[in-house]
């Protein structure tokens, strides 16, 4: 299976996060990294979440997260312009 990046921008309100995880265990989605931060702007929260799946199940993530009323953006990284890092 291929991991894909997937950065989600958000309202910053109480239980978005809780929300977007719970669409992942709902459906079965296999959730292998997921961090959310506050941007510039404090009514926006990047959520930046590592899934795992062929294409076609990347896709349908996609398309239900972005179904999410406080989603405002959702894009699929390019693995040849993201840089990875991992912390021990």
């Amino acid at each position: 299976m291929k991991r894909t990046v997937l950065s989600i921008l958000v309202e910053n309100r109480a239980g978005v996060l809780r929300r977007v995880a719970g669409l992942f265990s709902r459906r079965g989605y296999n959730i292998e990294s997921m961090t959310a931060a506050e941007t510039e702007d404090q009514g926006v929260t990047r959520i930046t979440a590592v899934v795992s799946g062929d294409e076609m199940v990347v896709d349908q993530i996609v398309k239900q997260v972005s179904k999410l009323i406080e989603v405002i953006r959702i894009s699929v990284l390019d693995t040849t312009e993201a840089v990875y890092r991992e912390l021990v």
